[in-house]
């Protein structure tokens, strides 16, 4: 490349996408992931890609991490890698290195997907937004992740979030039986995190399979969602039934909360691996149930993020907008 890029990635855990921004409407390029286990450090696996690349230089550094930010720095739960500001604008001699948190970069995302990169869940709703909107983004995997996106004149402001921690209200008394249990199995509060995420799929099924008075067979969340989809476990089928039902009650919640009524993005891995389970689920049901506020919610229409990585798609978005900020 001629002119000096800015890198960005989405790193988790396990693994980190690395990739280099683009202005076309891809908004980035060059897109490698690497293992965390594979490099002692993370700058030994960003020197790595740059190498890959032939990047010599670089203009600005962009990093979503799934880690908490402090003072510029990042300290990653499960894996051995940490990272600082400071260090990496020293290191690849940058005035620009920025971290943001993973649902972060997500809420940057809405503003660059288009509507090839989404399948619309309930009624069939194209994304036209206004020059000023407000949209919400919810998604299960490892935890739950939940933000939001407001534009105004042009600015956008993102939304971070812990909402994922807020307190799991159920809407029946059925749903009021699976608090109870597993308030009795997590001493007392449940937050939503613990039925929404792969962990929460395994909490409903094990609550039912007390409900139900059958011995739990410890299954994880993969096969329970196997045996649901197969439609081999009666009670593997209502957990994966009810953890959708539960997701659109909870992201109904975000769009009121966040007033959120120019659409909510469903993200994260679950969702994405059972795009069809979703669109056929009761989602949209427990999404419109808000008693007074139902016809409100008729009108707010819910969309899959089917883009392959939207956590990179941020970053760019993030670090093109701190670009034309410092220019």
């Amino acid at each position: 490349m001629n002119k000096k890029p800015i890198l960005i990635a989405d790193i988790g855990g396990t693994n980190a996408r690395f990739a280099l921004v683009d202005d076309s409407e891809h908004f980035f390029c060059e897109t490698q992931t690497l293992e965390a286990a594979d490099f002692e450090t993370l700058t030994d696996a960003i020197d790595l890609y740059l190498q890959s690349h032939n990047i010599a230089q670089l203009s600005g550094i962009s990093l979503a991490v799934a880690a908490p930010i402090h003072n510029e720095q990042a300290v990653f739960l499960n894996s051995h890698w940490r990272v600082n500001c400071q260090e990496l604008r020293t290191r690849y001699k940058v005035e620009n290195a920025h971290l943001l948190n993973d649902w972060e970069a997500i809420a940057y995302s809405l503003s660059g997907i288009n509507h090839t990169q989404l399948r619309s869940i309930g009624d069939q709703h194209q994304p036209k937004f206004k020059s000023d909107y407000c949209l919400g983004a919810i998604g299960p995997g490892s935890g739950l992740g939940i933000s939001g996106l407001i534009c105004r004149n042009g600015n956008l402001v993102p939304i971070t979030t812990e909402g994922g921690h807020a307190g799991f209200a159920p809407e029946n008394q059925y749903q009021g039986k699976l608090l109870a249990y597993l308030q009795q199995k997590y001493d007392g509060r449940v937050s939503r995190e613990r039925l929404l995420s792969g962990p929460g799929i395994v909490n409903i099924h094990e609550a039912l399979c007390n409900i139900h008075g059958q011995n739990n067979p410890g299954l994880t969340a993969a096969n329970i969602a196997n045996l649901g989809l197969e439609q081999e476990d009666a009670i593997c089928e209502e957990a994966l039934s009810l953890f959708f039902e539960i997701l659109g009650q909870v992201a109904g919640d975000i769009a009121l909360e966040l007033g959120c009524y120019d659409g909510v993005f469903i993200g994260g891995g679950i969702c994405q691996r059972y795009p069809e389970e979703l669109a056929n689920s009761h989602f949209r049901r427990g999404f419109e149930n808000k008693g007074r506020h139902s016809d409100v919610m008729k009108g707010i229409p819910t969309w899959l993020i089917t883009h392959q990585n939207p956590g990179l798609l941020g970053a760019s978005v993030f670090a093109q907008t701190i670009q034309q900020k410092t220019q």
